[in-house]
């Protein structure tokens, strides 16, 4: 207590901040400016971090099981790159206009256009997702011991990166479900319809899937046979996950500029 008494108080060390973070490293434009907040989001939003940590568990998840029963680690390193970009790809956006609650409406007050909201909601899982893929799929071809796998994990993985994207682009603008409010637990648990919330999940992660297929096909092809065809796993994953990915930006930007009040009105009720 006679310490304390003749002890100055500790002055707590004010935080200063310098500078617009993301908004100016990023072109001054509607699509910099979304793409901007979206990375703010990813960076400080506790319901956005909860998502990214999933993504690089869920893999692990998966392996310890199989390594326990005696599953060669060779086989298990082609498991990590596909999942998290399935991941990166569906679950961080499928439902992303949700997660901004009423903010949406600044982008409807500003008429915003749809293709502005599409490609900026992108940036973040394309900066995160890119070096997943190429980094991630040359540790895991090392760790299998044939670099020929390479180019199948290349294809598979953009399949799913991109083509979960797309439909991604498409459900958060059609079928937005509400989700936790900022502010709150990203533990709890809103009210909401579960049947349209595993409807839109259940669909963005199928058709994810079944775009997947032909780079899938041809790498299994690649294994049995000649490794040819995992260079054809590649050529086919990245074309058909661009393709999706942009047809996916038109359909979205499209949805969003006819579904802007209804997207601001389910906002204000979530």
């Amino acid at each position: 207590m006679a310490w304390m008494l003749v002890t100055p108080a500790r002055e707590a060390r004010a935080k200063t901040y310098g500078g617009l973070g993301w908004f100016d490293r990023l072109p001054s434009t509607p699509t910099g400016a979304i793409a901007a907040r979206s990375a703010t989001y990813w960076w400080r939003d506790p319901r956005y971090r909860m998502s990214l940590i999933v993504i690089p568990i869920t893999p692990i998840l998966m392996i310890v099981p199989l390594l326990v029963v005696g599953v060669p680690v060779q086989i298990l390193a082609l498991i990590p790159v596909p999942i998290m970009c399935l991941f990166l790809g569906w679950s961080t956006l499928h439902n992303d206009v949700a997660f901004d609650n009423t903010a949406i409406w600044l982008h409807v007050a500003s008429g915003t256009r749809g293709r502005a909201d599409r490609l900026g909601r992108l940036f973040p899982a394309l900066a995160l997702g890119l070096p997943v893929l190429i980094i991630g799929s040359v540790i895991s071809a090392a760790v299998y011991g044939d670099w020929s796998v390479l180019g199948g994990l290349l294809g598979v993985g953009s399949a799913l990166l991109f083509g979960g994207m797309g439909f991604s682009c498409v459900t958060s603008a059609r079928f937005p479900y509400p989700v936790v409010r900022p502010g709150d637990s990203p533990f709890s648990h809103p009210q909401s319809t579960t049947a349209t919330t595993v409807v839109v999940q259940g669909f963005a992660l199928t058709a994810s899937l079944l775009l997947t297929l032909p780079a899938i096909v041809f790498a299994a092809l690649g294994f049995l046979g000649s490794d040819t065809w995992f260079w054809a796993s590649l050529g086919a994953g990245v074309f058909v996950g661009l393709v999706a990915l942009w047809g996916g930006v038109l359909l979205g930007a499209r949805i969003f500029d006819r579904r802007g009040p209804e997207l601001l009105s389910a906002s204000l009720l979530n």
